[in-house]
């Protein structure tokens, strides 16, 4: 299923007590992101963003159609956020952290 078209879901409101804005201007926003073992982040579909790993460890990423992925993150790492729709799940036994830049569109 093509959610391309989907409204942007606001993470913050969605989980405040995993996300946390440490930024934001007309451009962008920076979030702190804490995941710890077995928190889980409801079907979502983030802006363009990329994150910086601060804590490494195991999250469980389950798209719109079911399918799941489970992505092992290491310290130091940049990674895009996925495009789409996907729920997140801390599977691993380490608490995740995070720097989340969300770019805004039209700033």
């Amino acid at each position: 299923m093509n959610d391309v078209a989907d409204p942007i879901d606001d993470i913050v409101k969605i989980s405040p007590e995993i996300h946390e804005v440490i930024f934001e201007n007309d451009r962008i926003r920076v979030l702190k992101v804490t995941v710890k073992p077995g928190d889980r982040v409801a079907m979502h579909r983030n802006p363009e963003n990329i994150n910086y790993i601060l804590k490494p460890g195991t999250l469980r990423l389950t798209s719109l159609d079911g399918s799941v992925v489970d992505v092992a993150l290491t310290d130091g790492q940049v990674i895009p956020a996925p495009v789409g729709s996907h729920a997140v799940e801390n599977v691993g036994g380490t608490v995740v952290q995070t720097i989340c830049i969300e770019l805004k569109s039209g700033g």
